[in-house]
């Protein structure tokens, strides 16, 4: 694209950054300040505990993030969640990769699938930012990504309105098998979501993959409620 219409295309649709919305060059995806302040916050949560580690049984065999849900990057996920400010994803997937890897996981994985929208929310926010996460990672990791391995009825329940026991009960409730028939038994999945506070939503999707016949179910998010 020549510099006239690359212009042109800025001003018309202004890329944003991912994470505090100012408007930014084309080819970037964060502003400068908020940059600092993610890779700050990444270091940061490295020493860390996440909460979901302490709520009770956890059913998937792990679970990688890039960093804690709180300040600049929780700015940037709820960007992702209601704004499709997809620049804050694909700025932290390549740490959430990196992270993947440092555990050993990625070389277990034969899939990656995510945690899915019942088809009147998505069908209001028109994407599902769980789904974004696992195609980016896919391009970074090489693992095809397989849909519609679980799906999820509609609640006019909000799962971060809900005490942890809510969670657990309204979670059980609404997950269940999707529509694909992929046989994915004695095959490890990998599992994406946007973040992952008590574990709930994970924890029964898990279920519903091994309900399938999946023999583990790792999980990666973009950011984990720490303490």
């Amino acid at each position: 694209m020549n510099k006239p219409a690359s212009r042109l295309l800025s001003v018309v649709y202004p890329n944003r950054c991912g994470f505090c919305g100012a408007v930014i060059e084309h080819d970037k995806l964060v502003c400068a300040r908020c940059a600092g302040r993610v890779e700050r916050e990444i270091e940061r949560s490295k020493t860390q505990f996440p909460l979901y580690l302490s709520v009770g049984e956890v059913v998937f065999s792990g679970c990688s993030a890039a960093g804690s849900y709180d300040g600049t990057i929780r700015d940037g996920v709820l960007r992702l969640k209601y704004h499709y400010g997809e620049n804050a994803a694909k700025y932290l997937v390549p740490e959430l990769r990196d992270n993947l890897y440092r555990a050993g996981v990625v070389s277990q994985c034969d899939m990656i699938t995510y945690v899915p929208m019942s088809r009147i929310r998505k069908n209001k926010y028109g994407y599902n930012q769980a789904e974004i996460i696992a195609r980016l990672l896919s391009k970074e990791l090489g693992i095809p990504v397989v849909k519609n391995l679980i799906r999820k009825k509609h609640t006019r329940k909000a799962q971060h309105e809900q005490s942890l026991e809510q969670r657990q009960i309204l979670a059980s409730k609404v997950y269940k098998p999707g529509i694909n028939k992929t046989d994915i038994t004695g095959k490890t999945v990998l599992l994406c979501d946007d973040i992952i506070t008590s574990g709930s939503t994970l924890n029964e999707c898990a279920k519903v993959l091994k309900s399938r016949g999946a023999e583990k179910v790792y999980c990666a998010v973009l950011a984990q409620l720490a303490d």
